[in-house]
């Protein structure tokens, strides 16, 4: 009998909701997957996944009824998601078989029975099966006996070649679990990468895979591996990656959820030679992309402007420059910057009662510009508060005047 007391109580309800449901309707679900190898180890699951023979569409539908939900499909994967307020996702797919026409592309799919589907999958873990009616454990591949000597073993020699996305997901999931990878599984990766499997896939799939491996907890020792095995040659070419900059960037976007955790960990990775052509496929917006470059090719040369800097003025404009990303690896690796760091942060929070239509000047530029040079010459005790309105008047003066002698030299 499995044991569900390790599920969350809205898992367990969803899987006796799933039950009842499917006994009024006449159909045989299965628990399948993760949640069952989850279930086993006596770990919390994340979503429920549902495999039955026939009727999903019809199962999906009325458990999406039973919890007031809503159901989504995917016609191509024969595959219903149901979500609901307060309710884990609820995946339930008619029983299938695969069939990968060329290494690498997305396999054709076509319903077939429990065994075809827990046959197709990546490794024995993920292939185990557990009747929700009966609760007979269906494990056609031994899966319960990796999991008891705590290996990560995948099905069949072509596994890597059909699809050498698992070969991220391997590394992956014996990161998390804490497996090994089986022997002859290793060799079969290790084959396959050396072989150029990864080049038969988009990089849109690898930087998908790349993103979830930085999503789990233990990321640096996982992206450590990826580069290790040199499962990341095929996006940035043969490097090595630096284990404790990576630790540093997990540690930070632990304590910091609101840092940006994929620039951070990509420009680990590219640590010191990075270039827009490296994210190729990643998805990442121009901005996005200039702060991995800047904080990958560029972390040294703000540090050293830090150190020189004669004053505090020179270093808030130093830092100006600075994503929020490049700010927490600065503070991270130059402890004795921190002090500096601090003081922008109250900087960047700091405010002058001065607006545009109190410098007696023509609408433009230097206006803006005045206010910030006010702001910072106040903070920075160049001038105390009560000098602030004729300090601006002064120089956006001087900076309209500029404007001004620069357009009269244009025209002439």
């Amino acid at each position: 009998m499995i044991d569900f007391s390790h599920l969350s109580n809205a898992h367990r309800r969803a899987v006796e909701i799933v039950r009842d449901v499917a006994r009024e309707e006449n159909c045989r679900p299965y628990l399948v997957g993760g949640p069952v190898r989850d279930v086993l180890l006596g770990r919390s699951a994340v979503d429920i996944d549902i495999t039955v023979e026939r009727d999903s569409s019809t199962l999906a539908r009325a458990v999406a009824k039973r919890i007031g939900g809503r159901v989504k499909s995917f016609p191509q994967f024969l595959t219903y998601k149901v979500t609901a307020d307060q309710m884990p996702e609820i995946d339930i797919a008619t029983a299938r078989k695969e069939k990968y026409r060329t290494p690498g592309a997305l396999p054709s799919v076509a319903s077939g029975n429990l065994r075809d589907d827990l046959l197709r999958r990546d490794f024995s873990i993920n292939a185990i099966a557990v009747d929700l009616i009966d609760a007979e454990l269906h494990d056609p591949t031994h899966g319960q006996r990796d999991l008891e000597n705590r290996l990560v073993r995948v099905l069949h020699d072509r596994s890597f070649a059909d699809d050498p996305t698992r070969i991220y997901r391997g590394i992956r999931l014996a990161t998390r679990l804490g497996f090994a990878i089986e022997p002859q599984t290793a060799a079969l990766m290790r084959k396959a990468i050396d072989s150029g499997a990864l080049e038969s896939i988009s990089k849109e799939r690898i930087w998908h895979e790349l993103f979830m491996a930085m999503d789990e907890s233990d990321a640096a020792t996982i992206l450590t591996a990826f580069s290790r095995e040199g499962a990341l040659d095929v996006l940035f070419g043969r490097r090595t990656a630096d284990p404790s900059l990576l630790e540093i960037v997990r540690r930070l976007v632990t304590a910091n959820p609101e840092l940006d955790a994929y620039v951070l960990y990509t420009s680990a990775l590219l640590r010191g030679d990075a270039s827009p052509i490296d994210l190729e496929g990643s998805g990442f917006s121009q901005k996005r992309a200039r702060n991995v470059v800047q904080i990958a090719n560029e972390l040294g040369r703000f540090a050293d402007a830090l150190s020189e800097a004669k004053s505090e003025r020179h270093r808030l404009r130093v830092l100006k420059h600075a994503s929020p990303e490049l700010l927490s690896v600065l503070a991270a690796t130059q402890p004795e910057e921190q002090p500096h760091l601090e003081r922008f942060r109250e900087f960047k929070t700091f405010s002058i009662p001065l607006r545009g239509n109190d410098i007696e000047l023509p609408p433009g530029p230097h206006i803006s510009r005045a206010i910030e040079r006010t702001r910072e010459a106040v903070f920075t005790g160049e001038i105390p508060p009560e000098e602030a309105r004729s300090f601006a008047q002064q120089i956006a003066q001087k900076y309209f005047e500029r404007s001004q002698a620069a357009g009269h030299r244009i025209e002439n």
